[in-house]
């Protein structure tokens, strides 16, 4: 049995038009990874892969060490899962027999911490679950999630159709809830105050492909804007080079800020400015890479 929360060993999804995957994936306990991509990138699918909703067409994913196929039950009820799309109103409960009827499945129900919740986020037991906005919607499920008192979260864009306040609310109750320790977060995300917040671990999905995974400071410490007094003579061979633009001083953004610095300096070129590369520009770069080069590489002259 392996040590780690999540195991994606290969696992692909083929569908007429999109292929997910292979997937690589194996993420630690006691971490926050942030999934980040583009529309249409595969999150979603990966996401039900996680919860066994959708079966891959080759490859494994375990969970807590353990195969869905032995250990389903086991397994889910240690996942606190908030899914892109909402629950089916065809029922028409209201909220507390959502609540009781959920609360069933989980021998970890925390009453007290669900009531906690519904009054932090303002939601009415009374209210039929049909009615409520697609904000409501979220901050509904998001509760529940956490009300399980779950091993793993699984987030699917949790903070879409929030407002601020319930945003804010949603950071502190993530962060409330890593305090407890060996818990592990696994959301993915358009928003990224929320990868710059929480995230310890990032991965980068487009097109189906897994481009990135990596310690998100160590990925901002990688990368580095350098402005020169003398041009290149073949700035394409400095190391990381992600593209330069030439001016009264040369612009050079890399992603291996320290070895392009030291070669740099190396051959005497005076280095008049750094800059770190916010976040999202890094994640911008990565993915554009990836579109503008069919490998992938290759640095852009801009």
């Amino acid at each position: 049995m392996n040590s780690y929360v999540i195991s994606v060993n290969g696992a692909e999804k083929r569908y007429e038009s999109f292929q997910l995957g292979p997937i690589e994936l194996n993420v630690e306990p006691g971490l926050i990874v942030a999934l980040v991509g583009s529309n249409g990138s595969g999150k979603t699918t990966l996401f039900q892969m996680m919860m066994n909703t959708v079966l891959p067409d080759r490859g494994t994913i375990e969970v807590f060490g353990k195969r869905y196929e032995d250990f389903e039950v086991d397994v889910k009820r240690r996942i606190g899962y908030v899914p892109e799309s909402s629950y089916s109103e065809e029922a028409g409960w209201r909220v507390r027999e959502l609540v009781a009827f959920h609360s069933r499945w989980f021998p970890t129900w925390n009453q007290a911490k669900w009531l906690s919740l519904a009054e932090r986020f303002e939601i009415d037991p009374k209210t039929n679950v049909k009615v409520l906005s697609k904000g409501m919607k979220r901050r509904l499920l998001f509760s529940l999630a956490l009300a399980q008192e779950p091993d793993l979260l699984l987030l699917d864009e949790p903070s879409s159709g929030l407002d601020p306040y319930a945003w804010r609310i949603m950071l502190e109750e993530i962060g409330q809830y890593m305090a407890a320790g060996n818990r592990s977060v696994i959301m993915a995300t358009h928003t990224i105050e929320e990868v710059r917040r929480l995230a310890d671990y990032v991965a980068i999905i487009h097109k189906g492909q897994l481009l990135e995974y990596t310690d998100k400071d160590s990925l901002v410490d990688s990368w580095k804007t350098f402005w020169v007094g003398q041009p290149l003579p073949e700035p394409e061979l400095l190391p990381g080079m992600v593209e330069w633009e030439e001016g009264p001083l040369m612009r050079i953004t890399t992603n291996q800020a320290q070895q392009a610095e030291q070669a740099l300096l190396d051959a005497g070129i005076a280095i008049v400015k750094r800059q770190q590369v916010e976040l999202d520009e890094v994640l911008h770069h990565v993915i554009a890479a990836q579109r503008k080069q069919p490998n992938g590489k290759g640095a852009i002259r801009v």
